[in-house]
């Protein structure tokens, strides 16, 4: 190709680039932290269920959500309060009933009902807005 025929590349693109490099990098990563809702995660807990036949547990992993960090923090100053409330809900099922998908929604949605209870009248406020199960097993 003839040098005539060559025309000069703008390098407008670059500094653009450059200029979107450079604030992704003064941003930082993102964490969970940069959401709307916090979560408060609670170490396993292990019940009994009820079964004349045999001694049968319930053990699950549990994900707590909350509007702010302000209230994730003020549920774990109740960590305590939470889990006993939790133990209460969860143990004496049957293991049938927990098995069915029908009654682990059940069970979410009363343990759900009963942490916002003892929220309100430990802390003023209901402070729950969701129960996740990350784990649940029956033996």
């Amino acid at each position: 190709m003839p040098r005539s025929m060559k025309h000069p590349v703008p390098r407008t693109g670059l500094p653009a680039l450059m200029l979107l490099v450079l604030l992704a990098l003064a941003t930082g990563p993102a964490t969970a932290e940069d959401g709307d809702s916090r979560y408060v995660t609670l170490d396993s807990l292990v019940v009994n269920l009820e079964d004349p036949g045999a001694a049968r547990y319930l053990q699950t992993n549990i994900q707590l959500e909350t509007a702010s960090q302000e209230d994730a923090d003020r549920v774990r100053d109740h960590m305590p309060a939470v889990r006993d409330r939790l133990i209460h809900v969860m143990g004496g099922r049957g293991p049938a009933e927990v098995r069915r998908s029908d009654g682990r929604e059940a069970l979410r949605d009363e343990a759900v009902e009963e942490l916002r209870e003892i929220m309100e009248e430990l802390t003023g406020a209901p402070l729950i807005d969701a129960l996740y199960f990350s784990n649940f097993i029956i033996q």
